[in-house]
């Protein structure tokens, strides 16, 4: 069923609903391997009109249907404990959390640090974040969610 769009899927449900949903909960509930639907194809669409960097690229990708399904699922799961497992000052992604208090915190610090009568020993620090989520360290990520409470499965 890799490479059919979801109209096929919302057209033929009284056909394949059975398959998608069996293949849905094996994916999810089982320890079975998910490689049949871990497949995803990256795109890079040009941000310019002659794009000349990899900056310049916006990349999308093209995931398979059962698994769109697959991690909604995982992603209303958690949605559930999000609040217990992420720290609050974990702004981006999270319901009711907005990403621009971020933006308000830092220049708050700033404005202190500015008007500080006594600056020694004060700085600041600019970190550039545009890579931070193309590094994962799955095994940590796995012993903290178990410690967290997770099943293993």
């Amino acid at each position: 069923m890799e490479g059919l769009l979801v109209l096929f899927y919302q057209k033929f449900w009284d056909l394949v609903g059975t398959s998608v949903t069996t293949e849905c909960l094996r994916c999810l509930n089982d320890r079975g391997s998910v490689e049949a639907v871990n497949k995803t194809l990256m795109v890079l669409i040009p941000k310019v009109k002659s794009p000349e960097y990899i900056t310049e690229f916006r990349p999308i990708s093209l995931c398979n249907v059962i698994y769109k399904i697959v991690a909604k699922a995982l992603a209303n799961r958690l949605r559930l404990v999000l609040d217990e497992v992420i720290s609050k000052s974990q702004i981006a992604f999270i319901p009711e959390r907005v990403i621009g208090d971020n933006a308000i915190i830092g220049f708050e610090c700033l404005h202190v640090l500015r008007h500080r009568k006594r600056k020694a020993g004060s700085f600041t620090l600019k970190l550039d974040m545009s890579k931070v989520y193309d590094r994962v360290e799955w095994v940590f990520l796995e012993k903290m969610m178990l410690k967290l409470g997770f099943l293993d499965k």
